[in-house]
């Protein structure tokens, strides 16, 4: 029998909770199966009613596999004890259905304390049941990349991180914030360091369980209010210095003055509120500011402490490159610090986190967070080169290289300042739409890397100075990350053939272009997304304009004619000596050389080095054999180059690269010779497949 300890018992009037989730979730009997309780997701996907959720007969309807399938879920759960993991196609309305996980686990389900009716059969005793859970696949993968951000910014981050739900008790906390908290993190589990009697009265539970009672005023409590007034909506922020116990290695207790940053944020799960909080040793600093004058010295340090601890809680600036020698020092310091003590940069950390589990602590420490931010920091050193190895920034990111490498470009030109763009917003941003890639062979948030890097090079010292002006360069950055968010892997032509959603959409007229702008710019639009909010209308309107244009020109469908305008529209007046643009081209000029910009950058892995070049077209071909596949399930015809079982992308190279490729090039080289190391790169890249076709012929013949 299962271990009861292990069963999740719920009284039934708490699964009202329930109905808030993003999930599909409901409540049965093990045998004869009874349907009990489901929140409105599971509801809607059903298309049915409570109270008709309640009356259906499982056992009479039922067929013969899912009465099977009951059997084993009640052998797996209630016998030997374990959790159901299951995938399946279920209905979702009339004539749609969704790829979900379920998961299945034991549940006792107990009565209601409240008075009122019971749903639960017989004398409203306990019931044993089975909680299903079904998360759609597009929510749960969202989830993950989710889970996988927090987790690496957590992991990675040289600076004390903490999550507390938001009546202040922990959540979590990363390797750091137990280094430099110790065990007490585990024992207080408050982001003051307040006791029960600090605590009492600060939320209506605490009230009612306590009754009368004196507060007890203390610098912690009034923080802890003004912080609370503070964090009035998402995004919004509080710093503060307080006196912060720590408990040492001996047993003794210290007290440190902490600098603590809290930012309020929501749970991507429950959407309840949760407070992140940064926190940094400022007791030798307060020491510095009593013998000198705090009101000499607090709007300097002030000043340089928020570079480092007011953003995103701390250390994802640093972590994306803007303050390299204040990391190197503050880690060194830290090492020196344990040194000083006899102990061991891991020695003071728990090795359990907040839901028990072990976690494994590397002996290096912060030196070994040093080592890989090295690595990251090394790999972004070389974005500005013609040659930069994409899948190496994937993995020194640890699969998040859009929103690190976009991140980094927008500091190269200084765009946040200029344009006093909101920098915590814009992570949220950008974290957004590198989640909303899927994992496609080609196209995925990797390849829109590539193509951020192009666009940062081509803006740089691509020879556009003449036609690109701060907001071009903005718009240019900024269209390179969404345009391809959440891209299916399948061409427009498929689309439109297959009556999907997008084509419906757009009248059949750029589906995916179409689609990756508007979803791109319906993330911007949320309040917690939208970093653009202090840009003048007028302005915004006129980068989003720049924005659509570019997208849409990178539809294959528009190649030879934005081919032909380069050279009629841009190519001809660059030559002809008595047509002067002048220092102020027209909008129209500007678009199109923007518009060129990216097509060349999207297909930039033609002109990469040769094994990444070779690792792009081996995707690419991958990506569209999967398509075929597709059409061939479905009875379609199959395209052109997406058979399987004919030869793919990697034999038609040459082809491509003369009837496609190179009537590009060779026109935007000859408009901007800057690039010409391009074209080269491209004929280099164009002998090895000519080569490989010659050998395959020989071979053939053979």
């Amino acid at each position: 029998m299962a271990d009861p300890r292990a069963v999740k018992r719920v009284r039934e009037e708490d699964l009202v909770a329930w109905d808030t989730l993003p999930l599909s979730m409901s409540v049965v009997t093990y045998a004869p199966p009874r349907n009990l309780w489901a929140n409105i997701k599971r509801l809607e996907i059903s298309g049915c009613t409570f109270e008709e959720f309640l009356s259906t007969d499982l056992a009479r309807t039922a067929t013969e596999a899912e009465k099977e399938q009951w059997k084993n879920r009640h052998q797996a759960l209630e016998v030997r004890g374990e959790t159901v993991l299951e995938r399946s196609l279920v209905a979702d309305g009339v004539d749609k259905q969704i790829s979900v996980e379920t998961v299945c686990s034991a549940v006792v389900l107990m009565p209601r304390k409240d008075g009122e009716l019971s749903l639960l059969p017989g004398n409203g005793e306990e019931v044993k049941a089975v909680m299903i859970q079904q998360w759609p696949l597009e929510i749960k993968s969202k989830l993950d990349a989710n889970t996988k951000y927090m987790t690496t910014l957590l992991e990675c981050s040289p600076y004390p991180l903490c999550f507390f739900t938001f009546d202040g008790h922990l959540i979590t906390c990363n390797p750091a914030a137990r280094q430099v908290f110790g065990k007490t993190i585990w024992l207080q589990s408050d982001i003051f360091g307040m006791g029960e009697r600090e605590r009492r009265g600060l939320n209506t539970a605490n009230v009612a369980a306590a009754g009368s009672f004196q507060i007890e005023r203390t610098e912690r409590r009034t923080a802890y209010e003004n912080m609370m007034d503070a964090l009035s909506e998402v995004g919004s922020a509080f710093s503060v210095d307080l006196p912060i116990r720590k408990q040492m290695e001996d047993g003794t207790e210290t007290t440190w003055y902490c600098r603590v940053y809290a930012e309020r944020q929501k749970d991507p799960v429950t959407s309840e509120p949760i407070i992140m909080v940064s926190h940094q040793d400022v007791t030798n600093l307060r020491k510095v500011e009593g013998e000198l004058g705090r009101m000499q010295m607090s709007e300097m340090t002030n000043k340089e402490l928020r570079k480092h601890d007011s953003d995103v809680a701390g250390s994802l600036l640093v972590l994306l490159g803007e303050d390299w020698k204040y990391l190197n020092e503050s880690q060194e310091n830290m090492v020196e610090e344990e040194d000083s003590r006899g102990a061991s940069p891991s020695s003071s950390l728990s090795e359990e986190d907040t839901s028990g589990q072990d976690i494994a602590v590397d002996a290096g420490g912060s030196v070994s967070r040093t080592v890989q931010l090295h690595g990251l920091r090394s790999c972004l050193d070389k974005a500005d080169d013609w040659a930069f190895d994409v899948f190496e920034l994937e993995h020194e990111t640890d699969g998040l290289p859009l929103q690190v490498l976009s991140w980094h470009v927008f500091l190269q030109h200084n765009l946040i300042e200029e344009f006093n763009l909101d920098h915590v917003k814009l992570v949220n941003f950008l974290r957004q739409i590198e989640s909303g890639h899927l994992e496609n062979p080609y196209h995925n948030a990797t390849h829109v890397a590539d193509v951020v890097q192009s666009m940062h090079c081509m803006l740089s010292k691509g020879g556009l100075n003449k036609f690109v002006g701060r907001l071009e360069l903005l718009a240019g950055l900024l269209a390179a990350c969404m345009h391809d968010f959440e891209h299916k892997g399948f061409n427009n032509d498929f689309l439109i053939k297959t009556q999907d959603d997008w084509a419906i959409d757009s009248n059949d007229k750029s589906p995916n272009e179409t689609h990756h702008i508007a979803s791109a710019f319906r993330i911007l639009r949320q309040p917690e997304c939208n970093f653009l909010h202090r840009m003048p209308a007028a302005q915004q309107a006129q980068l989003r304009k720049m924005v659509i244009d570019m997208v849409l020109a990178t539809d294959m469908a528009e190649h030879m004619a934005i081919v032909s305008k380069l050279k009629s529209d841009l190519l001809k007046r660059l030559e002809n000596p008595d047509d002067e643009i002048g220092d102020d081209p027209p909008e129209a000029l500007k678009a199109l050389v923007l518009q060129g910009a990216i097509k060349v950058a999207d297909i930039g892995h033609l002109y990469a080095v040769h094994e990444v070049h070779i690792a792009w077209s081996e995707r690419l071909e991958e990506e569209m054999w999967r398509q075929g596949d597709v059409e061939k399930e479905s009875n379609m015809k199959v395209s052109f180059l997406m058979d399987r079982d004919k030869p793919g992308v990697t034999k038609s190279q040459p082809g491509f690269v003369d009837f496609v490729v190179r009537p590009l090039f060779e026109v935007w080289v000859a408009c901007f010779p800057e690039c010409r190391v391009l074209l080269d790169r491209i004929n280099d890249n164009y002998n090895y497949w000519k080569s490989k076709e010659a050998a395959d012929k020989a071979a053939e013949g053979v």
